[in-house]
């Protein structure tokens, strides 16, 4: 009995050393094929057709740019999240003459669940004048195979107005 009993546990052993070690190569190789130099790329893509949107007036092409479930944070007014609220958003800010957004990155961070994006931007209207420059951090996510902004926040670097007087 007991030479059935210690080849039994040595091959029970065996067997839960090799499924440990294939568990970790299946978890390292997931994270090895994460690579935030091709995000980056994926990101510098998407903020040029960011600002360009707005000079074709493509709400649609400017939407697809946010996961379907995103939440975009403007100065000043409530959340709006979903594509059809981000499209309005977008035609509102064309019809007050939005014409082109310049985004410049700063720092990008995460992994494969997340990337997390900081910079500058600059609001540009007809013949290239400027409205606003502000910062913004925007949260990236991957949805079908391609990065997109998921939360996006940013605020200008001007001064609130002052308060009425009393």
């Amino acid at each position: 009995m007991k030479k059935i009993i210690f080849p039994a546990l040595l091959a029970v052993s065996a067997i839960f050393i090799y499924s440990c070690n294939d568990s970790k190569t299946e978890t390292t190789a997931a994270a090895d094929s994460f690579n935030l130099d091709s995000v980056k790329a994926a990101i510098a893509a998407s903020n040029a057709r960011y600002g360009s949107g707005f000079v074709t007036q493509d709400s649609v092409g400017f939407a697809s740019l946010y996961t379907t479930d995103a939440c975009i944070n403007p100065t000043g007014i409530p959340q709006i999240c979903g594509t059809q609220g981000i499209m309005a958003y977008f035609n509102e800010g064309h019809k007050m003459g939005v014409r082109d957004v310049k985004l410049t990155t700063n720092e990008v961070m995460g992994g494969k669940d997340a990337v997390v994006e900081t910079g500058t931007y600059e609001v540009l209207g007809a013949q290239g004048m400027s409205f606003e420059k502000g910062k913004f951090i925007v949260i990236w996510k991957e949805e079908n195979g391609k990065w997109k902004m998921h939360r996006d926040i940013w605020n200008p670097d001007t001064p609130p107005p002052p308060a009425p007087a009393k």
